[in-house]
């Protein structure tokens, strides 16, 4: 049987009611009850944190390391008789922190391609996290995290070890020579071992073990700096500047960049849980800084 008229006007006056109503609030919504922007923004991490920032700054700090890696291959034959050993940590440097950019590079493209294979087919706003921040929810396993975090530990070690030898061929005496392991030598082991215990994540065992890692990083860093400056301002005055073969500019060029990366580290202690790139940009204007000085 056909369904009588009224009844039928009445399906379709309800039916044209349901797609009709969200226009009928909309419009009835005064300008009182709006927001002047939207209030799910407050929430969103900064742009520091996103992918763009994320990708820009690690091939920064790639291209800056090659370009010390070549500077270190054909400048050899020079270094390598000026001292044989900091040449050797140098390198050793360079190419742990370059290994640590590539599989950097190689973890944020593949997760981008990963995510991009399933709805809504395109890129987060979020940085990819690295296996030091990641969550227990996360995809990666303990072999590989702690594989990351041994990487990443042995980067840190040579680097401040590096950075410390450094500092003993400007300070050459046997007395100024055990000063300078004895007080700088705690802190970088300190602050290679912190980068290893984060391994079975604990929330709060974690941020402890990045405020004690990022405390001696920064340390380390001001004390380095002081050194520089005393012995360039104070104890060798004359030799540290003079014009000839380009000493003053390789001593200003190694000053400001110790005074870059101490201004880093002291940044990046209350922003460690926003900034993960930071930590191989300070490392690569360290060594930098250990191949101008």
């Amino acid at each position: 049987m056909d369904s009588p008229p009224t009844l039928r006007w009445a399906l379709s006056f309800l039916v044209l009611l349901f797609y009709f109503s969200p226009v009928f609030a909309q419009n009835s919504t005064s300008d009182s009850d709006s927001y002047d922007s939207d209030p799910i923004l407050q929430y969103r991490p900064s742009f520091a944190k996103s992918l763009p920032v994320q990708i820009l700054l690690t091939g920064v700090v790639l291209t800056l390391v090659v370009v010390l890696f070549v500077h270190l291959i054909f400048t050899a034959q020079y270094h390598w008789k000026l001292a044989q050993v900091n040449y050797v940590l140098q390198i050793s440097a360079v190419t742990t922190l370059l290994i640590s950019l590539v599989a950097t590079i190689h973890v944020v493209f593949s997760a981008t391609v990963q995510e991009s294979q399933h709805w809504p087919y395109m890129l987060s706003y979020l940085a990819v996290d690295m296996p030091s921040y990641v969550t227990p929810n996360s995809t990666w396993t303990l072999a590989e995290r702690a594989t990351w975090i041994v990487m990443n530990a042995t980067t840190s070690g040579l680097i401040q070890i590096t950075h410390i030898h450094f500092l003993t061929l400007l300070f050459p005496s046997h007395l100024e020579a055990r000063l300078i392991f004895g007080l700088l030598g705690p802190l970088a082991i300190i602050s290679a071992v912190m980068q290893l215990i984060p391994i079975y994540y604990d929330t709060s065992l974690v941020s402890l073990v990045n405020d004690v890692r990022n405390v001696c990083n920064a340390t380390l860093s001001l004390l380095f700096t002081l050194a520089l400056l005393i012995w360039g301002l104070l104890v060798n005055r004359r030799q540290a500047w003079r014009t000839d073969g380009g000493t003053a500019a390789f001593g200003a060029g190694a000053i400001s960049l110790a005074i870059i990366s101490t201004t880093l580290n002291f940044l990046y202690i209350p922003s460690q849980d926003q900034y993960v790139w930071m930590p191989k940009l300070m490392w690569a204007v360290v060594l930098w800084q250990s191949f101008l000085g």
